[in-house]
């Protein structure tokens, strides 16, 4: 009677048993066969099956994704037609045409001369690592400069070139001049609320360290100032994160971007590049950066056409002009990490690479 049931599910998509209708997936199949050439639907199969995990991350897919590929090929064998990937843990038609189209655009830049000069730079640029697919994709980046007494931001509108907000947020202290664990998050809840969204979040990388740079590196109250910024850092990061998987899941409705696999937004550049970029770092020393930037405010004339420089309204202008030496000097900061990140990383600018790859000689 089982073997029936099955068969007459089989034919009409209606268990004999429990009389439940089942309503059977052929849309793979009929997508995938008008998408895809048969050329595209030969590279994208060769890809997938014979890229190892690391290579296959080059692509627009989760490691939680690529662990499922690599499971299913190895009890089933390789994918024998682009539908097979319906039977893999994870993918719906949506994901799966997001990888199958990155396999068909990515290798195309990877082969590109433009992505040479960056390798001249010696050791890690920025931390986790940013995909082709969304260098490319991106449409807005956030940069934010953490002290110990504020919280800085500048979002730029990637492909116009153009700084839509630059802010500052500074941190009182308590009398006692020590927060307390949740006083921290609630400054942290506070301020990553007020952050605009972005497909891209970048922060300068901070040491693993929480001892205090100079001739007194003991110091316990430079080494409690650390900690307490470390504490305040990681808070902003994991809430970032979460309100951004939070979202992808809510537009997305799949469990393993909320749930399992955490999709990565923030990004951490080497600190010392936007020093070295923009000769603000002499010797091991930093000097302020107000004198630079306004330097680069007063070179900004009209929009340009081909995003080689940045463009920051007058309005903004203003707003830097008017503030306090400390706050210039952060909202400095912020602005050349930002535009460090941007003509290095994003847009991958010759001459910016150029000059950090002769600087770290």
């Amino acid at each position: 009677m089982i073997l029936r049931s099955f068969i007459n599910l089989k034919k009409s998509g209606v268990c004999s048993i429990c009389r439940a209708v089942v309503i059977q997936n052929c849309s793979y199949s009929e997508i995938f066969q008008t998408k895809y050439s048969e050329e595209e639907k030969h590279k994208i199969l060769q890809v997938v099956n014979e890229s190892d995990g690391g290579s296959l991350l080059r692509y627009d897919i989760t490691k939680a994704r690529v662990k499922f590929i690599n499971q299913w090929k190895n009890s089933n064998g390789c994918l024998k037609s682009l539908s097979d990937i319906d039977m893999v843990e994870g993918f719906s038609d949506k994901y799966a045409i997001k990888l199958f189209d990155s396999i068909l655009n990515g290798p195309s830049e990877d082969s590109n001369d433009k992505t040479k000069p960056i390798k001249k730079i010696k050791g890690t640029i920025l931390h986790p690592v940013l995909s082709s697919t969304l260098r490319q994709n991106c449409k807005t980046v956030l940069a934010l400069y953490v002290s110990v007494n504020c919280v800085c931001w500048t979002l730029i509108d990637r492909n116009a070139y153009e700084v839509l907000e630059w802010e500052y947020h500074g941190i009182e202290y308590p009398d006692s001049k020590k927060f307390h664990i949740t006083d921290i998050m609630d400054i942290a809840w506070r301020v990553t609320h007020s952050f605009p969204l972005a497909d891209i979040c970048v922060m300068k990388s901070e040491a693993t360290t929480l001892r205090a740079s100079g001739s007194d590196p003991n110091n316990p109250k430079m080494m409690a100032v650390n900690l307490q910024k470390a504490q305040m850092i990681s808070m902003i990061v994991a809430l970032i994160n979460a309100r951004s998987n939070h979202l992808s899941n809510d537009e997305d409705g799949d469990k393993y971007e909320g749930s399992d696999t955490l999709k990565h937004v923030v990004y951490f550049l080497r600190p010392t590049l936007p020093y070295r970029l923009y000769g603000t770092l002499v010797g091991n020393e930093k000097v302020s950066t107000d004198q630079t930037v306004e330097m680069i405010l007063q070179s900004i004339g009209e929009k340009s056409n081909d995003n080689s420089r940045v463009y920051i309204s007058e309005k903004l202008k203003s707003f830097f002009r008017n503030q306090k030496d400390l706050q210039k000097d952060m909202l400095g900061h912020c602005l050349l990490l930002a535009l460090t990140f941007m003509d290095v990383c994003i847009y991958r600018r010759k001459e910016s690479i150029e000059k950090l790859a002769k600087r770290s000689d």
